[in-house]
Formats: C-alpha cells, sequence, structure tokens
C-alpha cells in the first residue's frame, strides 16, 4: 500500500520495508538504508532513535520487516512513524541464521542502486527471510536468493547452451563468470579462469532459476554440488556486481572455528 499526499508541509508517503543497515547519525539520530516494495532502495533519517521510549528503534533494527511512514526531506526523507511487521525472531537467536540474514541485507545494499523500484524481489526477501525464520537455516535457500537476485538485475547466468558460441552443451562443460554462464568442453579452451561444473550442479541451477521456494524443502544435493554451487555463484556475483561481500569471509572462519 502507498499513500502520498501533497500539501504546505511537503510530501509524505508510507510502504512496506526491509530494513538493510543502520548508522549513527548525530546525538540521537540514525541514518538507515531501506529497501521499499514500492519505491526501492532508499535512505531516511529516524531521529530519537536512542531514546529508551522511542517507537522507531525496534523498527529500524537490521533485517526487520517493517511498515514506514516517510516525509520527504530536502536532501534525506525522514521516517515519522513505523510498526514492525515481522523481527523474525527465531534467525536473531540462532547465530548462522543471523549471520545469513545480515549477508543477504548485505548483497542487497552493495547491489541496488537508489529509487530503483524491484517489487519482485522485495518479495522473494521477503519469501527468504520467513523461510529462514520458520525453518531454520538451509544452504540452498541462500543459493536460491543469490540466484533470484542476479535475474532480478539482469544478470541471469546461460545454463541452457554455451554462453560462447551458443552451441549445445558437451558432456563435460565448464562455468565462465566474465562469458556470463556454462562454457562448453571446445570452447573452454580458449577461455581464461573457467571453472568445471558437473551435471548435477548444473541441474541444481537450473532449476534455482524457475522453481518456487517450496521446491527447496524436496531437493536433494550432494555436498561437493553443494560447496561447487556456492563458488560458481559467489564468483559470479563478485565479477558482475564488482563487489566483495565481505560477511562470507566472517561465515567461513566461522565455519572453520565451529563447524557452523
Amino acid at each position: 500500500m502507498y499513500l502520498m499526499l501533497f500539501g504546505v508541509t511537503g510530501v509524505y508517503y508510507r510502504s512496506n520495508a526491509i530494513i538493510l543497515k543502520s548508522i549513527d547519525y548525530r546525538e540521537s539520530e540514525k541514518i538507515v538504508t531501506i529497501f521499499t516494495e514500492k519505491e526501492g532502495k532508499i535512505k531516511a533519517i529516524a531521529k530519537g532513535t536512542k531514546k529508551p521510549n522511542s517507537s522507531l528503534r525496534a523498527c529500524i533494527q537490521p533485517f526487520v520487516n517493517s511498515f514506514l511512514y516517510f516525509s520527504q526531506g530536502k536532501n534525506m526523507d525522514i521516517i515519522t512513524q513505523g510498526k514492525v511487521v515481522d523481527f523474525f525472531g527465531n534467525c536473531r537467536e540462532d547465530l548462522p541464521r543471523t549471520l545469513y540474514c545480515i549477508y543477504i541485507m548485505e548483497l542487497l545494499d552493495k547491489s541496488l542502486m537508489e529509487k530503483v523500484k524491484l517489487p519482485e524481489l522485495f518479495r522473494t526477501t521477503l519469501q527468504v527471510l520467513r523461510y529462514l525464520d520458520q525453518s531454520g537455516y538451509q544452504p540452498l535457500v541462500i543459493r536460491y536468493f543469490e540466484m533470484k537476485l542476479l535475474i532480478q538485475l539482469g544478470y541471469q547466468p546461460v545454463l541452457q547452451k554455451c554462453a560462447n558460441c551458443e552451441q549445445k552443451l558437451s558432456s563435460y562443460n565448464y562455468f565462465s563468470a566474465a562469458e556470463g554462464g556454462v562454457i562448453c568442453d571446445e570452447c573452454h579452451k580458449n577461455i581464461e579462469g573457467t571453472l568445471p561444473i558437473s551435471g548435477e550442479t548444473l541441474a541444481i541451477m537450473k532449476l534455482l532459476s524457475n522453481a518456487q521456494i517450496n521446491v527447496l524443502e524436496r531437493l536433494k544435493i550432494s555436498d561437493s554440488a553443494q560447496t561447487k554451487l556456492e563458488q560458481l555463484l559467489e564468483s559470479y556475483l563478485e565479477y558482475h556486481l564488482e563487489r566483495k561481500f565481505n560477511l562470507k569471509n566472517t561465515i567461513r572462519r566461522l565455519k572453520n572455528i565451529t563447524q557452523l
């Protein structure tokens, strides 16, 4: 739902929103980066959030789903009111889920341009957060989100044919982030930086491109395919978005220490 009012005091609007991050600003204010359903990614100021009785404190926590009311400002909009729709409490009580929720927020923050409307990606993000909160951490859910993000941003990898020669794929195939997808055995000889991709991994990537999130509960995938899938999507994201995602390194270190 979206509302805009024009009057002497300015422009007001409201939108369903997911909080990506917030940083301190001045004595009692925060600058909040928000993925809204109607306006895409925006930054807004939340005032008085350090006061114990602030009604906005819970609304602007990372990966909270809130319904927010805004007043359009000269340089930055102001959050005037808000209510929590979903706090995702189960995710906050479980370290792996917390880290992966923050990783999703980092992906969105670093990949989205401001004021670009992506309502389908917004709905997908909510689906993934709800899945993590209700069903627990499942690696394929994160791969599902990464694939849907790539598709929504216009970087869908070529998976049905060779991304270089456009011919039918061979029995042994490779993946190239630079070429934008799967490379056949013949073409890979002339392309640097290709990574081998098994039939199982390729099949899972194709499925994630088109599947709904409820399919994930029925999927069985080997550990080797799971590892390769993460490696391929990470390299593809970093190449096309031209970003490094710092939290992935933190998660890897914790995995080595605690078997996260």
